[in-house]
């Protein structure tokens, strides 16, 4: 018992240095937080939460797995981000719903919560500013790439900003499905990026061929492919993701080969790879 006694002392000395280095950092959460409102920067920056948590885990000696590194700092980031601004997170459906539960795990319990009545709504909320950014689901593993995602996608200003990867060990079926974070901001090159593109392309034989030709001719990967017939009954949308980030030095000309058989290329996003 002596031991046990000993060993929670050694514990709570600890924890006691852990809230003390943990209101330093949210001190300097808060100068940080004071510098982006004065330039209008974004809150959330997916390019540093990827970097953080990647060099956390390469750091770790150990025991902590890496679920748990990221579980814990997803909640130590929150309350940072919540100090830096009052930040709102809009997602599709109520409380509890499937997409509340994916945000909830992405930005932790310290920011606040908007649950639109839909998709578009996020969307609306997003782009008047009632909301700092959006979680939405880009595709459902029974059912494929939702449409009144990729709709929204082909007519809004903002931009794919994150991707989540849910974590496969929940015992819940929306984490085999893909979500993503629409916002505002542009992201700067992480080192490992991928890009999501819309072509409008006009049906006719061989046109959609001939719009992916310069993916095989410049052997870059697309990584994943969806279709939505366009307003315009002479044409159908295509988007596609691939890797890279749209200022890597194959990814400009890539889009300028693509442009040359599209109607229009629109760049919907360039955001970090999830971590797995």
């Amino acid at each position: 018992m002596n031991d046990l006694a000993g060993l929670r002392d050694k514990i709570d000395a600890i924890d006691t240095d852990l809230l003390r280095l943990l209101n330093q950092r949210a001190l300097l959460a808060k100068e940080i937080g004071a510098i982006k409102n004065l330039h209008s920067l974004p809150i959330y920056s997916p390019v540093r939460e990827m970097k953080l948590l990647r060099s956390l885990v390469e750091r770790s000696e150990g025991p902590l797995t890496r679920e748990a590194i990221h579980a814990i700092y997803r909640e130590i980031m929150s309350a940072s981000i919540a100090l830096e601004k009052d930040v709102a997170i809009a997602c599709p459906g109520p409380i509890g719903s499937p997409s509340h539960r994916i945000a909830l795990a992405k930005f932790g319990s310290s920011v606040r919560y908007l649950c639109a009545d839909s998709i578009a709504g996020v969307f609306q909320d997003v782009a008047t500013g009632k909301a700092d950014c959006g979680v939405v689901p880009l595709e459902d593993p029974g059912h494929g790439f939702l449409n009144a995602t990729l709709d929204e996608l082909a007519h809004t200003t903002l931009s794919i900003c994150a991707e989540i990867s849910p974590d496969s060990s929940a015992n819940d079926k929306t984490s085999d499905g893909r979500y993503i974070i629409i916002g505002s901001q542009i992201n700067t090159p992480s080192g490992n990026d991928q890009t999501m593109v819309l072509l409008r392309i006009e049906n006719k034989p061989g046109a959609l061929v001939a719009a992916l030709e310069p993916f095989k001719e410049m052997h870059i990967n697309l990584t994943h492919f969806a279709t939505r017939s366009a307003r315009a009954g002479d044409e159908t949308l295509f988007f596609v993701q691939t890797d890279g980030h749209k200022s890597d030095l194959q990814i400009p000309e890539l889009l300028e080969a693509l442009a040359k058989n599209c109607r229009e290329l629109k760049i919907l996003g360039s955001y970090p790879k999830p971590l797995l």
